[in-house]
C-alpha cells in the first residue's frame, strides 16, 4: 500500500457510485488505509466495470451484510479502530441500522465522519434522491452554456463533473477536519452537499449576479475580452483549435502566422480596443483561415510564435499527449491498465503508487484476522450465516 502524508490514518469506505469512491482513493494516494464495505448482495459491488478499476485503486474490500446485527457490529468495532468514516447512502439508511454519526461517534469520540448526499442533509429537500447529473442542471451550470448546441447542451448534463467535483471538497474538508483533530483532540462531522459543490465554482456567474446581471455571461464560443479568439473548424472531421489574441505582441504574431500584413497595418486594429470593437469581423478572418489549416501543425506553429492556441483534443489523444505521459498523469496499475493518477507532483514524482482495485471481500482474512481478531472459525461461521457475503 501506498506510503505518504496519511500513513497511519484508516478509512472505513462506505461509499459507492463516483464522489465518496474517488475521494477515498485520493486519501489511498496519500498513504491512508481504506476499507472499503461492500456486499454481494448489492450490484453496485458485484458489477466491478465501467468506472470502478478506475475510483477504486489501492484499497482494501470486505464483504460485510450490513442488514445483519452482527454486521453491523464488525463495522462499529472496525470503526472504534480507525479515523475517518466516509458514506453518501440516502438520509435515513445509516440511521436505521445505527451507523449514523451519532451512533458512530460513541465508539470513536474523535471520529471524522464525511456524509455526501445531494443537496445536504438539513433543509426542505434533505430526503431528496439526486444524481451528480441531474444536480448539474439544478446548480444553474447548465443554464451557463450559452448558445443551444445539441452536442454542447449536452455537457450540462454529462459527464457528471459534478461528482469528482465533490470528491475534492471531500477531501479538502477531511485533511481540515484532521489538522482540527490534531490540535483539539476533536472530532468532525461533515456534511457535504454536492450541490453547494458545484455551485461554490461558478463564482463569475454569482458574482455577476449580485451586482445586477451587468453582462450577459452566456458567452458561449464568444471570448469578449480578445480578438480574434474562440474555438475554430480545422481541416478533417471534428478538428478544432482555440486559440486567443490578447495583446499586442500577439496580434502582430498572428497577422504574420496567417500571412495578413494587411491587417496589422491597419490603424484600426493596433491596439486591443479597436480589435474588440471589430470582434465579430476578426473571429470570422481567423475561422475562414483555419478552416483549411490541420489543426495539429497550426497548434505548434501558433504556439513557437507566442500566440496561446490548443486543439480539441479526445480522451485517447490525452492518453497520448507527450505531456500527459511525460507527467505520468495515467499512472499503469497492470500491465494492460491504467488508472487516474493524483493531479499534482511532489519532489517531481507523482504520490500515490497505485494498485489495482480488488476484488470483492479480497481482504477479508486481513481485516477479520489481523484488524479484528477473530479466529478461523468465527470467520467461516459468520460466512456460513451470511454475514459476511
Amino acid at each position: 500500500m501506498t506510503r505518504g502524508a496519511l500513513n497511519n490514518i484508516r478509512v472505513v469506505d462506505l461509499s459507492w457510485v463516483v464522489a465518496g469512491p474517488m475521494a477515498t482513493k485520493m486519501l489511498a494516494g496519500m498513504g491512508a488505509e481504506v476499507i472499503k464495505i461492500e456486499s454481494s448482495l448489492r450490484p453496485e459491488f458485484t458489477n466491478r466495470g465501467h468506472m470502478f478499476p478506475a475510483l477504486n485503486n489501492s484499497k482494501r474490500s470486505v464483504s460485510i451484510n450490513l442488514t445483519t446485527a452482527e454486521g453491523r457490529k464488525l463495522i462499529r468495532d472496525l470503526v472504534a479502530i480507525s479515523d475517518i468514516v466516509v458514506e453518501n447512502f440516502s438520509g435515513r439508511v445509516l440511521s436505521k441500522y445505527e451507523l449514523d454519526y451519532g451512533a458512530l461517534r460513541k465508539v470513536k469520540p474523535d471520529l471524522i465522519y464525511v456524509s455526501a448526499s445531494g443537496v445536504g442533509r438539513t433543509g426542505p429537500q434533505k430526503e431528496m434522491l439526486a444524481y451528480g447529473t441531474l444536480l448539474q442542471a439544478y446548480s444553474g451550470r447548465a443554464s451557463l452554456i450559452g448558445e443551444p448546441n445539441p452536442r454542447l447542451e449536452r455537457m450540462g448534463i454529462l459527464p457528471a463533473w459534478t461528482d469528482p467535483v465533490t470528491a475534492f471538497w471531500e477531501v479538502l474538508g477531511i485533511l481540515s477536519a484532521l489538522a482540527h483533530r490534531q490540535a483539539t483532540g476533536e472530532g468532525a462531522y461533515i456534511d457535504q452537499s454536492m450541490l453547494e459543490s458545484t455551485v461554490s465554482l461558478l463564482p463569475e456567474s454569482l458574482l455577476n449576479e449580485a451586482l445586477g446581471g451587468v453582462g450577459d455571461i452566456t458567452t458561449g464560443n464568444h471570448e469578449p475580452d480578445a480578438a480574434p479568439a474562440g474555438c475554430f473548424a480545422c481541416r478533417g472531421e471534428d478538428q478544432w483549435l482555440a486559440l486567443s489574441v490578447r495583446n499586442d505582441d500577439e496580434w502582430r504574431s498572428f497577422c504574420k502566422v496567417a500571412s495578413r500584413p494587411d491587417l496589422s497595418e491597419n490603424p484600426a486594429f493596433r491596439t486591443r480596443q479597436g480589435r474588440c470593437a471589430a470582434k465579430e469581423m476578426l473571429d470570422r478572418i481567423a475561422a475562414d483561415w483555419l478552416r483549411d489549416k490541420d489543426a495539429r501543425a497550426t497548434e505548434e506553429l501558433l504556439v513557437s510564435s507566442g500566440i496561446f492556441a490548443a486543439r480539441s483534443r479526445n480522451i485517447l489523444d490525452l492518453l497520448n499527449d507527450p505531456v500527459i505521459r511525460s507527467r505520468d498523469v495515467f499512472p499503469l496499475v497492470s500491465p494492460t491498465l491504467r488508472t487516474i493518477g493524483m493531479p499534482w507532483m511532489e519532489d517531481g514524482k507523482r504520490p500515490g503508487d497505485f494498485v489495482e482495485s480488488p476484488e470483492l471481500g479480497a481482504d477479508n482474512d486481513y481485516v477479520f484476522q489481523e484488524i479484528l481478531g477473530l479466529g478461523r472459525p468465527e470467520i467461516d461461521d459468520l460466512v456460513s450465516r451470511g454475514v459476511l457475503t
